[in-house]
């Protein structure tokens, strides 16, 4: 399984007035991640329009569940993985950990996979993923 880990300090535009991370800068913390997956296994967002026609990966659902909480000044690791893969959608997890290895908590994102479709009322379609694309994962 490739896995991109991304090492951060939270600083204190990350936080609430007690220091603590705020919850919405966890789903950019995993948006970011996984643009740089993808990017790193020559999926960036050009290169999926350019390879595969790929208009983008919205977002199906999201879940996250906190362990411990992030406070400021701590030194974090991001690391993101493609855990599933099933037809139109697939599953990004995502491990927040403290650089001890703590964990702090685990999110994931499920999305798909879309082409422009100007006879759709949204512009956009579902497909599956390309093989061609996972395979890029498996390289």
């Amino acid at each position: 399984m490739k896995q991109y880990v991304s090492e951060m300090k939270v600083e204190w535009a990350h936080c609430d007035a007690a220091g603590i991370v705020f919850y919405p800068n966890f789903y950019i913390w995993f948006d970011q991640g996984t643009e740089r997956l993808f990017s790193a296994n020559r999926l960036s967002y050009s290169e999926l329009d350019r390879d595969f026609g790929i208009d983008g990966m919205p977002l199906l659902e999201t879940g996250t569940t906190y362990k411990n909480a992030c406070r400021l000044g701590a030194e974090l690791t991001v690391t993101s993985w493609i855990d599933e893969w099933a037809g139109k959608t697939f599953v990004i997890r995502h491990r927040v950990a403290y650089a001890d290895g703590t964990e702090a908590l685990e999110g994931f994102e499920r999305r798909i996979m879309v082409i422009k479709d100007p006879g759709s009322t949204r512009g956009i379609k579902a497909i599956d993923v390309p093989d061609g694309l996972r395979a890029r994962f498996d390289e």
